[in-house]
C-alpha cells in the first residue's frame, strides 16, 4: 500500500508540475477548474488550487497537505518558471526566499489555524481575480483571502477577489491565505461548540455587534458572557452579555474568534473586522 501511494503521489506531482508552471496562454491546461480524475485524490492529501486571471491570461498555484510531507523544501514541492509575457499574472507562494509553483505542507490533523503568505506577480495595470478551487480540500476549514494592503478578507469558498495592482512586479507582501477550522468543528482553542439559533454576529469598521435575542436571556441579571480571542488563541475582550445588540471595539483588519456562552450552551463564529 505504501508503494502504492508513492507511486501515486510522484505521478500527481508530475501532472501538478505541468499544470501550475509556465502557463503562456488561455486553454484547457492551464484552468484551475480542471476536473481531471489524477487531481482527485481527497483520501490521499488536501489540496488547494489558487487561480489568478486577468482580461489576457491566468495561472494557478498548487498548495497541499499530507502527513509525510515537510513545511520545509522537499521532493513534494516544485519551484516556479516564471512566465517571459508580461500580460500573464502570477501567482505562488515561497519557501524561505524560493518562489513556489507547489507547495506541500505537514497534515492539517485538526489544527486550529495556519497561514500562507501568497505572492503575486504583475506587470500590466489590469485588474485581477483571485479564486480557489477547493474540490478536493476538507470541508472541515474556512479559506480566507486577506488583502492586507486594503484590509479587505474574502471568503474564498464562496467568493472569489479582484483587486487593482498598486506596483508592478513582485508583492510578497499584499496576500494571506487563512486556514482556520469552521465554527461548527471543535478546535484547540474553543471545543465542542455548536451554533445556537438567536445569537447573530456582524461586523462593521474596528466592531463587534452580537445581538442575541431576548428569550435566550430570561431570567433576572447578565446570564451570558461574550469571550473575543485572536487567531493565535489569545482572549482579547471578555465581557458578559446582554439581550438584545452588544457591540464590542476592536482592532481592524483581523480576524477574531468569538465565543457567546448562555447558559450550558456555547456558540462560536470567526468573524473579520474591517
Amino acid at each position: 500500500m505504501k508503494k502504492f501511494y508513492t507511486f501515486f503521489l510522484l505521478s500527481v506531482f508530475s501532472l501538478l508540475a505541468f499544470l501550475a508552471n509556465g502557463q503562456n496562454q488561455r486553454n484547457e491546461f492551464t484552468g484551475v477548474s480542471s476536473q481531471s480524475s489524477s487531481l482527485k485524490s481527497s483520501t490521499v492529501y488536501d489540496l488547494i488550487r489558487l487561480k489568478i486571471e486577468n482580461s489576457y491570461a491566468y495561472e494557478t498555484t498548487v498548495i497541499y497537505y499530507y502527513e509525510s510531507f515537510s513545511d520545509d523544501k522537499g521532493p513534494e514541492d516544485s519551484e516556479k518558471m516564471f512566465n517571459s509575457s508580461e500580460n500573464i499574472p502570477e501567482i505562488f507562494t515561497r519557501i524561505d526566499n524560493k518562489a513556489m509553483a507547489i507547495n506541500g505542507f505537514s497534515a492539517l490533523k485538526g489544527k486550529a489555524y495556519i497561514s500562507v503568505p501568497v505572492s503575486v506577480r504583475n506587470r500590466i495595470y489590469d485588474d485581477c481575480e483571485i479564486s480557489a478551487d477547493l474540490a478536493d480540500f476538507t470541508d472541515e476549514y474556512d479559506v480566507v483571502l486577506e488583502d492586507k494592503e486594503l484590509g479587505q478578507y474574502t471568503n474564498l469558498k464562496t467568493s472569489t477577489y479582484t483587486y487593482s495592482p498598486s506596483v508592478l512586479g513582485i508583492e510578497n507582501d499584499r496576500f494571506v491565505l487563512h486556514l482556520s477550522r469552521s465554527a461548527k468543528v471543535a478546535t484547540s482553542i474553543l471545543d465542542g461548540l455548536e451554533r445556537e439559533e438567536g445569537i447573530r454576529f456582524s461586523s462593521d469598521y474596528g466592531q463587534l455587534q452580537v445581538s442575541i435575542d431576548a428569550g435566550l436571556l430570561a431570567g433576572p441579571g447578565p446570564q451570558g458572557r461574550i469571550d473575543v480571542y485572536n487567531m493565535g488563541g489569545r482572549k482579547q475582550v471578555s465581557r458578559p452579555a446582554a439581550a438584545g445588540l452588544n457591540q464590542i471595539e476592536l482592532a481592524g483588519g483581523q480576524i477574531y474568534i468569538v465565543s457567546v456562552v448562555v447558559g450550558n450552551e456555547k456558540t462560536t463564529k470567526k468573524i473579520a473586522i474591517r
